[in-house]
């Protein structure tokens, strides 16, 4: 019992980002001064720094990792790879004149706070900026990085100079194949041309390995280069590779024997033995149906087995029924009681759209939803209390993935105690908190890192997902913040639109703005533009302090809402978690802004019509125009305040689309 309180944590340093994070974490005592606060020990395991050990009680190793995790969304601000393609980073051979170019920049700005290098082992030049680096500097480093890429990408060396054409490309950023993001100097594919960023590495899981643009298959020097720093993920693919030459109906010697399905195994079983002891791990396995240590299998084939379980339970029945023995069984006596479990309501309603994407990803791994339920385990999942219930609903968005430590995906803790650092109240004055439980299917796409997490790295489209959220735990002294469950097919959505007779149509005539780190500024949204307006007005009218904290806000990339100081005074906001300040601004809108005669609306994920923000309805409204007049395109883009995602509405259509996830809905205008 001591051990599995006090186990340690260790985090190996697999990749760049993650070694120049815990560098700076160290070099600039902040992870020391955290684990001094928490009672934890946090230290570097070997010579070279890539294992780091944490060791204490697991309640303050959660919170000690969720500090490290909120650290981490400001850090990739100031860090980051530049992919270099195979004909690129010929370019940047030592002494030639890319190299040299790269280095004056390294040097430039190294008074400044800013490094600039060259990483020949993984084809990527590595921008990293301290934490006391300029926002100016930063953004002129970065510009002058990109500047570079373009000019350098498109050398035309045919007659054996060293720059003999040089093409100046106003607009080099390429598509990614598999995510569509667009990204300056990816490289491309020897076979096809087509480009690919890092994120293959995490989505190449089926064989034969192919583009997803055009597939066709994939060069062998493009596989390297791809997981040339990512072994482990190599390793995994090795297996699949040396499973689909087993599986060859051309092979005879070895076509009866299977890799384990207990991942942390390397043997060999037989695939005609069915349920089975590996010899190498010596666990009960199933070399067909991939079931592990299942006393419902033994001594049965997988078609008695499968009979026998329908007869005796249906899968949610089960389900909720699991769900509440692992909560018992697992809460750790250090965590303040629980008060009550909520099974999820919304998995009795058949087009809840986290049970839809878990059923797409049922579907993915070859099998018919629902599945059986050994083959999932459940994990915690701590998060805002005001989050629960959009979650039970929706599923884990993986656009609003933040505190990344462990690579790309949804965490999930192994024990209460790990996911009770990431459970934030609704009020601090709050007496409990939530947690919420999911069902996590086993595959592939799931990494366990021993005595902490699991890691669910799920398509970002968000239409297929391997993880359910089943329950919720409410726990402390009281339960006043309990549950009631409110999302419907129509009726009791809060945002639902009320008749247009009914419809504000009054707008402010300020509007509150924040600085990004491309010195640009962001105008606020509707609801957060209100509160600034009223808080400034007591300040200037004498009646309420220069500076107040703001309620929990929405960050761009972030599921969890964080608070700001804002100060009046100074024209700044600052994190209250990161320290991060930003300047803000208070400007008058121009009379187009607030005169708007007709309003537009798209439909939300409740089917529901809402109305667009207030700083796009007019651009909105002369872009119709325009293109009605015969003078403008009848396809728009638009970001909204507040959101990183680009929409294109589509006049002719009726719809806008998420020009990430191709997403669409529907619009209106009245």
């Amino acid at each position: 019992m001591l051990y599995q309180i006090t186990s340690p944590i260790a985090i190996k340093l697999i990749d760049n980002r993650q070694k120049y994070l815990f560098k700076e974490l160290f070099d600039q005592n902040i992870i020391q001064t955290w684990a001094k606060e928490l009672k934890l020990s946090c230290e570097e395991k070997d010579k070279y720094g890539a294992i780091v050990e944490i060791c204490g009680p697991q309640i303050e190793q959660g919170q000690l990792m969720r500090r490290i995790g909120d650290y981490a969304d400001e850090f990739d601000q100031r860090f980051i790879v530049y992919d270099l393609n195979a004909t690129t980073v010929g370019y940047f051979g030592r002494q030639k004149a890319a190299d040299v170019k790269l280095q004056e920049i390294d040097k430039k700005y190294q008074s400044k706070g800013c490094s600039v290098v060259l990483d020949r082992r993984t084809s990527s030049i590595i921008f990293y900026a301290q934490p006391n680096a300029t926002i100016e500097a930063v953004t002129t480093c970065k510009t002058d990085i990109e500047q570079l890429l373009k000019m350098f990408v498109n050398i035309n060396d045919d007659d054996g100079s060293e720059m003999s054409d040089i093409t100046y490309q106003q607009d080099n950023t390429r598509e990614c194949s598999f995510c569509k993001q667009k990204r300056i100097a990816t490289r491309t594919f020897r076979i096809c041309g087509h480009a690919y960023c890092r994120c293959a590495v995490s989505t190449l899981k089926k064989l034969p390995l192919s583009c997803p643009r055009c597939r066709r298959n994939i060069h062998i020097q493009d596989i390297n280069e791809m997981f040339c720093s990512n072994r482990g993920d190599l390793v995994e693919l090795c297996k699949v590779a040396i499973q689909n030459y087993l599986n060859c109906p051309t092979n005879a010697t070895d076509k009866d024997l299977l890799f384990c399905p207990n991942e942390s195994c390397e043997g060999l079983i037989f695939r005609n033995k069915d349920y089975q002891t590996c010899l190498t791990c010596g666990r009960g396995v199933c070399a067909n149906c991939k079931l592990i240590d299942d006393e419902l299998h033994e001594n049965r084939t997988c078609v008695e087995r499968e009979q026998l379980r329908k007869e005796n339970t249906e899968f949610f029945p089960q389900l909720f029924k699991n769900v509440e023995e692992f909560v018992k069984d697992n809460w750790p006596p250090e965590l303040p009681r629980i008060v009550d479990i909520i099974c999820n309501p919304y998995l009795k309603q058949p087009n809840t759209p986290s049970l839809t994407c878990f059923y797409e990803g049922v579907r993915e791994l070859g099998c018919q939803p629902p599945p059986d339920i050994n083959q999932g385990f459940f994990g915690f999942h701590g998060t805002s209390a005001k989050a629960v219930e959009s979650i039970c609903y929706f599923g884990f968005d993986p656009s609003r993935r933040s505190g990344q430590v462990y690579g790309s995906g949804e965490y999930f803790g192994v024990k209460a105690t790990i996911s009770h650092g990431y459970s934030i109240k609704d009020n601090p004055l709050s007496e409990s908190y939530m947690m919420l439980v999911a069902y996590v299917m086993k595959c592939d796409r799931v990494k366990t890192h021993k005595d902490f997490c699991y890691v669910v790295n799920n398509p970002t489209d968000w239409k297929t997902a391997f993880n359910l959220p089943v329950a919720v735990i409410t726990y402390g002294k009281k339960a006043e913040n309990k549950l009631n469950f409110s999302f419907t097919l129509s009726s009791t959505c809060t945002s639902q639109l009320p008749e247009t007779s009914r419809l504000k149509t009054w707008t402010s005539p300020f509007r509150w703005a924040w600085r990004k780190d491309d010195l640009t500024f962001e105008p606020y949204n509707d609801k957060i533009n209100q509160i600034l307006e009223e808080s400034y007005e007591k300040w200037k009218l004498h009646k309420g302090p220069s500076f107040f904290v703001t309620p929990p806000l929405i960050r761009y990339i972030d599921d969890i809402p964080q608070t700001y100081q804002i100060d009046f005074a100074a024209n700044r906001q600052t994190n209250t978690k990161t320290h991060f300040p930003r300047s803000i601004q208070r400007n008058r809108l121009e009379d187009s802004k607030i005169n708007v005669k007709v309003r537009w609306f798209y439909q939300n994920e409740h089917k529901l019509w809402t109305p667009y923000e207030t700083m796009v309805q007019q651009d909105i409204e002369d872009a119709y125009q325009a293109y009605v007049k015969g003078a403008g395109s009848s396809k728009w883009c638009v970001q909204f305040p507040g959101r990183p995602e680009r929409y294109e509405i589509n006049f002719v259509m009726g719809i806008q689309t998420n020009t990430v996830s191709n997403e669409p809905r529907e619009i209106r205008r009245e």
